[in-house]
């Protein structure tokens, strides 16, 4: 017996706020820290894109910052017919 005022309940999902990362979400991050060397297709852009790219290699993102002592991520991007690929992987330190 639960006293009063007391229920058993999980608590709500946190929300988060500011922007959300969109080209390389927290799954994505996932997939490449579990797959470390190898390149992936995370994104096609309308366009050529330098201030994403440039702030996923720097690590300024906030879901891949507290990475930085663990690896870094390279990028690299190809030109198709339906825009512009985006290529990353995640590579560790000593590799």
């Amino acid at each position: 017996m639960l006293p009063n005022g007391m229920a058993r309940q999980e608590p709500p999902s946190i929300r988060k706020g500011g922007k959300q990362p969109k080209i390389l979400s927290d799954d994505k991050v996932k997939v490449l820290l579990n797959n470390p060397n190898m390149w992936y297709v995370v994104a096609t852009l309308p366009k050529w894109s330098s201030g994403v790219v440039g702030n996923i290699r720097s690590m300024q993102q906030r879901n891949i910052s507290h990475l930085k002592d663990k690896g870094s991520f390279e990028c690299k991007q190809r030109k198709n017919n339906e825009g512009v690929d985006l290529y990353i992987r995640f590579v560790p330190i000593g590799e």
